[in-house]
C-alpha cells in the first residue's frame, strides 16, 4: 500500500493533522492536501508529496510508542 493510498483509505487517521505537519506555513493546508488526493484543480499527490506525508506519520507513530500508562 502507497502512502497515497493509505491516506484515502485510513478512516482513523485525521488528515487535518497530517496535513499541516506537511505543510505548516500553509493556512489552508487541509484543503490543499485533499485536493491533492483526490486530483481536484489538476493538483497531483506527487512524490515529495508522499515524502513530507510518510514523515507526518512516522512522527506521530514515534510519539504513540513513547506513551507510557502512568
Amino acid at each position: 500500500m502507497t502512502v497515497e493510498e493509505f491516506l484515502k483509505n485510513e478512516s482513523a487517521i485525521n488528515l487535518k493533522a497530517i496535513a499541516f505537519k506537511m505543510y505548516p506555513n500553509n493556512k489552508s493546508a487541509n484543503t490543499y492536501l485533499v485536493n491533492k488526493l483526490n486530483q481536484n484543480d489538476n493538483r497531483r499527490f506527487n512524490k515529495k508529496d508522499a515524502e513530507k506525508a510518510l514523515k507526518a506519520l512516522k512522527d506521530i507513530s514515534f510519539q504513540i510508542s513513547e506513551l507510557e500508562l502512568e
